[in-house]
């Protein structure tokens, strides 16, 4: 940085709401002088935007998905091919939408980027993504496609029967839809990204300077090759064992030897769920591997969410692997006993006193 661009940082810092005009007069330059240092700061993230807003410390910008979840439970054992009594609700859903929401429940300041639709599904979203205490500013509308909506049954175990997701406004979140949101993805602190962004819009994400830590959610087998572009950056991806297989394309499903390979990539440590079994964290010196807790299952959706944030949460904090591996499966064991995608009670301190009490 230039000491005339360092001058003009602490003139904005001083003035954020001053005309490049008046930044000019007040530093004895050009306008346009102004305009094009302006344009380079923003570009490198240490101007956001409009109001040449200043990036704020330990900002978190999640990169995904945001939907309507309408989720329906059986009230008695599911019969297939039958109409099934039960109880449906909506909330707010999408993969990227439930860690950010996690995240912000946890203590984080949180932005999510997300597309959502110009209809009246999208300004509830919005108003829910709102209420959670997420930053709205990286909400972009399309014009034309609906907000992404996910159906899903439970049995009345609230077990996932099935699930129907109209999420094609997804394929919209484009590097060129994405070009005003560029500067916050560069100067954040930390970037989640999860596998339902477009492979195009992933690998543009790899080519960006950015300043923070990147963190990702593989989501599910189809979608964890778009990841590859960005392995060597990650700090932190989660996967299951059949995600993992799909994006080293291998056949095996041996969890030592999935984390192994994945650590080759340049992924500094691999949250591998294995379901049931718990969760093996493994870094290129160290393993550990840790069983689920006991649960009283109210539904299974946005667990694996929960278990992401938890372990973002425990790396920002520099707890040990360990430490990492009980609180991730402490907040997706709080999530499991909660009706939603999401539990409103999660926090730090009550994910740690469930883990105390189990």
């Amino acid at each position: 940085m230039s000491q005339i661009e360092q001058h003009l940082l602490a003139a904005i810092r001083a003035t954020p709401m001053a005309t490049q005009q008046q930044l000019a007069d007040q530093l004895g330059l050009s306008r346009e002088s102004v305009a094009g240092h302006i344009m380079r700061l923003t570009r490198q993230g240490l101007i956001l935007g409009k109001g040449y807003l200043l990036p704020d410390q330990d900002r978190i910008v999640v990169l995904g998905g945001a939907n309507i979840d309408l989720t329906g439970r059986c009230h008695t054992t599911y019969r297939p091919g039958d109409s099934n009594p039960g109880s449906l609700a909506q909330s707010a859903g999408g993969v990227g939408r439930n860690i950010a929401e996690n995240l912000a429940h946890l203590g984080h300041d949180v932005t999510l980027i997300t597309l959502l639709g110009k209809d009246s599904n999208g300004d509830w979203l919005h108003q829910r993504i709102a209420a959670a205490g997420i930053r709205t500013d990286g909400l972009l509308r399309h014009p034309t496609l609906p907000t992404s909506t996910y159906l899903a049954m439970n049995d009345d175990q609230g077990q996932l029967i099935g699930a129907l997701a109209d999420m094609n406004i997804a394929d919209a979140l484009t590097p060129d839809f994405l070009a005003p949101m560029r500067s916050t993805l560069v100067a954040a602190d930390a970037v989640v990204v999860e596998a339902n962004v477009p492979e195009a819009t992933l690998a543009w994400l790899a080519t960006l300077p950015l300043k923070g830590t990147l963190y990702a959610d593989a989501v599910s087998t189809a979608k964890a090759p778009r990841l590859r572009p960005l392995l060597s950056r990650l700090k932190v991806l989660k996967v299951n064992q059949s995600e993992a297989s799909a994006l080293l394309e291998l056949a095996t499903t041996e969890p030592e030897a999935l984390s192994s390979q994945l650590l080759t990539t340049g992924v500094k440590t691999v949250a591998l769920s294995l379901g049931k079994n718990g969760l093996m964290l493994s870094t290129a010196g160290e393993q550990h591997q840790q069983g689920t807790y006991p649960t009283q299952v109210a539904s299974d959706t946005g667990a694996g969410d929960a278990l992401i944030a938890g372990i973002i949460h425990a790396d920002r904090a520099h707890w040990s692997l360990p430490h990492q591996a009980s609180f991730g499966l402490g907040c997706a064991g709080l999530t499991l006993e909660s009706d939603g995608a999401n539990c409103p009670q999660l926090t730090e301190m009550t994910v740690n006193q469930w883990i105390l009490n189990r």
